[in-house]
């Protein structure tokens, strides 16, 4: 089957996204393959939810030119609910790969803060 290493890799981002605190994301894509370029929106799966930091993703977008849906694997960074990203597609209605960037909105968190430093003894109790 032509979509398996496509749907392994997909399922490797989702299971490793389980552990970490996952958020989801909507935005809009761009592919650049096949000497043509297309854009749709999307929905990410990021395998984390801080601010600030560099993620992977899995998604799935529906792309306006091909009228087609595309599953795609990246990277991206999340700042606060909003992402960037870079992506590596499959185009099930051409069965091209392809590439390109994706951008939109997520609901992210900041890092947690530092936890306080120990208190010290009264120094006349011990």
């Amino acid at each position: 089957m032509r979509l398996t290493p496509v749907v392994v890799a997909a399922a490797l981002a989702m299971s490793s996204a389980a552990s970490a605190g996952p958020t989801v994301g909507l935005g809009l894509s761009f592919s650049f393959g096949s000497g043509t370029v297309d854009t749709g929106v999307g929905i990410r799966v990021f395998s984390n939810n801080k601010r600030n930091r560099a993620v992977g993703s899995a998604g799935l977008d529906y792309m306006f030119g091909s009228q087609s849906m595309r599953g795609t694997i990246g990277a991206g960074y999340l700042t606060r609910n909003l992402y960037g990203g870079l992506d590596l597609g499959f185009d099930f209605g051409t069965g091209d790969f392809n590439f390109g960037p994706s951008l939109g909105v997520t609901r992210s968190t900041r890092r947690a803060a530092p936890p306080p430093p120990a208190a010290a003894p009264p120094s006349g109790l011990e």
